[in-house]
């Protein structure tokens, strides 16, 4: 844990320190229910750094959970760079904020997973009949269609139920594994349904392979490969291939995606000496495509990796998934990897649930894991040990 203020600025409010964090807890947890299930509320998330502020100065300390330090990395280097970065950007580094700063008392989240899954369910509910009521996109007719990412149920809520598969996955709860699978398909996002694959097949390995290939040496390696390849698609090298793969074109493959990252391609590759060491600030993706698409409106790249070395640089990339991988926990691994694969399709970084979701989630797992290995060599070391034969003395032989 990083402490950033001293103890004596708490004063004799330290003594109400258990009110304050748990008023603060039950205010997070119910502005991001809120912020899901009826998003014209979302707004009140916006009051959660400041308030987190105040209570940190209140009670003198400000401390974050390891898993969280990548995040905060990037808003360390976007207020460096805060001289480059305009509104939308400034904006982004808020929403990280508030993803991370629930945590900036201490708070220990513990909640069981069904509880969880039971406020997801009833939160995605609320969700879709208030869609539907409203003419949102939601169709009784529309089915699932896993290859176009379309589903009569489609949510937000999918990443949250991708990440409870993830969690059940680690945890060895295999029944609730398969019942989160089923709502992540319902609420269809494709990466996140691919994410909650690729999680399951790391489990599968040997752990000693699956720490390997989640060492952040090599998940940073495979993470600059991802933007390559992005590039490489956006740039039509894989045009002809996913046609004859899907039949659809690249573009209505990666739903949209191929327009979305071209031009934001083209200035990587013109000037990537300099990207490599430093971004051009918070929100400088969509400074670039507004000037060269001519949109009007703040346009979200759906890749947050690509938008990590635009905005903020290949050595801030590296340094967030250095911090990400490296922890010893196989939980918060592989719910990293998770949230890794949602980065490379999707605006992850900026949502603050999803953020908010993962502390949460990931700090649960751990301790979970940590608690179950601690049993285990608690029996081991209680169970009775083989009688050893006691040694004969000198002239003395052993019958058969």
């Amino acid at each position: 844990m990083i402490t950033f203020l001293p103890p004596h600025l708490g004063g004799p409010l330290r003594r109400r320190g258990l009110m304050i964090e748990d008023l603060y807890m039950v205010f997070c947890l119910v502005a991001f229910w809120l912020s899901l299930s009826l998003p014209m509320l979302r707004h009140f998330t916006y009051l959660i750094p400041l308030i987190g502020l105040v209570g940190c100065l209140a009670l003198g300390k400000c401390t974050f959970p390891q898993h969280l330090w990548p995040f905060l990395l990037l808003v360390v280097v976007g207020a460096m760079l805060g001289p480059l970065s305009g509104r939308d950007g400034l904006q982004d580094i808020y929403l990280i904020l508030i993803g991370v700063m629930p945590f900036a008392l201490g708070q220990r989240y513990r909640f069981g997973w069904w509880p969880v899954f039971m406020v997801a369910v009833i939160g995605a509910v609320v969700a879709i009949v208030l869609s539907k009521a409203t003419g949102g996109r939601v169709s009784a007719d529309a089915g699932i269609d896993v290859l176009g990412s379309k589903s009569a149920f489609e949510s937000p809520y999918s990443f949250v139920f991708g990440m409870l598969t993830v969690w059940a996955v680690v945890t060895k709860r295999w029944k609730e594994a398969l019942i989160a699978l089923v709502f992540t398909v319902l609420t269809l996002k494709r990466i996140a349904l691919l994410g909650v694959i690729a999680c399951v097949l790391v489990t599968l390995l040997p752990r000693r392979l699956g720490n390997l290939l989640l060492s952040p040496v090599v998940m940073i390696s495979l993470n600059a490969l991802a933007v390559t390849l992005a590039v490489m698609y956006a740039m039509g090298q894989f045009d002809q291939l996913i046609f004859d793969l899907t039949g659809m074109s690249a573009n209505q493959a990666g739903m949209g995606r191929r327009v979305l990252y071209f031009r934001p391609s083209m200035e990587l590759t013109a000037h990537l000496e300099r990207y490599v060491f430093v971004g051009g600030g918070a929100g400088w993706v969509y400074d670039i495509m507004r000037a060269k698409a001519s949109w009007g409106h703040k346009g979200n790249l759906h890749n947050d990796v690509m938008k990590i070395v635009l905005e903020y640089g290949g050595l801030a990339m590296a340094g967030f998934f250095w911090l990400a991988y490296r922890t010893k926990s196989w939980p918060i691994k592989v719910l990293w990897l998770y949230v890794n694969l949602t980065l490379l399709t999707d605006n992850t970084l900026i949502y603050t649930y999803f953020v908010f979701g993962f502390g949460m989630i990931a700090m649960t797992a751990d301790a979970e894991w940590r608690e179950a290995a601690a049993a285990a060599a608690a029996k081991a070391r209680a169970a009775p040990r083989p009688r050893q034969p006691r040694p004969l003395g000198p002239g003395w032989t052993r019958l058969p």
